[in-house]
């Protein structure tokens, strides 16, 4: 049954783009968590989205579901590559790492001088992380949105330094999977963990929903000392949906 009439508001006003954007979030740090190794650890909202930190290694990962293309001026993109030099900055000697995740494929610069060697700039980076002439990418970036910190950080290498240090460190994984894809992903997997541990593909739907609500509880935790997941975690809330509690039966002579 549907209600006879909708209310009417400010469209401009409604949060659906931004409440998809939380739930493909979700969704991606519930993946992350599934697949986390013995001794790794999930962060979420304290470095970036999410990040997974092992040893002397931190992961950070920066989620986004939007449509369109990206390229080296997108709001986004700038924001990320920012947030990386801060937060190797923050976590000295630390192996830091940041992944931009987005639906959005990368996009070609309406600007010729936006281009590196005529190539969206943000395809060339992927090239030139591993050989090539970096004087068109530096100047592309020192004329860029970044800021002056990330400038400074960036002219304060050689070729072979900004590579290690800077280029091979930033990922653009763009053109990921939609909430959609990622849905059926992540219930595939968590059905695959269950029948692992003797478990049936219709426990899924109950241990994911547990798994979905863990994350969202501790993304919105304010203490931010308490916003991390481990294996061991998400062990128990698998032990729990494949438990089976023994029956006692009774016989009489």
């Amino acid at each position: 049954m549907s209600p006879e009439k909708f209310p009417v508001g400010d469209s401009a006003r409604e949060a659906i783009d931004s409440l998809r954007g939380y739930v493909y979030q979700i969704f991606q740090s519930a993946l992350a968590w599934t697949e986390l190794n013995e001794g790794e650890f999930l962060f979420l909202e304290v470095a970036e989205d999410y990040a997974v930190a092992a040893q002397n290694a931190l992961k950070a990962v920066q989620v986004k579901e939007t449509a369109g293309s990206v390229t080296i001026n997108s709001d986004d993109i700038v924001a990320s590559i920012d947030s990386f030099v801060e937060l190797r900055e923050r976590n000295p000697g630390m192996d830091v790492t940041l992944r931009h995740l987005t639906t959005s494929t990368i996009g070609k610069e309406k600007k010729v001088g936006d281009r590196v060697n005529g190539l969206p700039t943000l395809d060339a980076w992927r090239k030139l992380a591993k050989a090539g002439d970096l004087t068109e990418l530096r100047q592309v970036l020192a004329e860029s949105k970044l800021s002056k910190k990330t400038k400074e950080f960036i002219e304060g290498f050689d070729d072979a330094g900004l590579r290690e240090n800077f280029l091979k460190k930033i990922y653009f994984d763009c053109g990921a999977a939609d909430s959609e894809f990622l849905a059926r992903k992540i219930k595939s997997r968590v059905s695959s963990l269950l029948i692992d541990r003797g478990g049936v593909h219709s426990q899924s739907k109950a241990c994911l929903d547990r798994i979905m609500m863990a994350v969202l509880q501790l993304s919105t935790n304010p203490n931010r000392e308490e916003r991390f997941l481990d294996r061991n975690s998400l062990e128990e809330i698998l032990e729990e949906a494949t438990r089976v509690e023994s029956v006692r039966f009774s016989v009489y002579p």
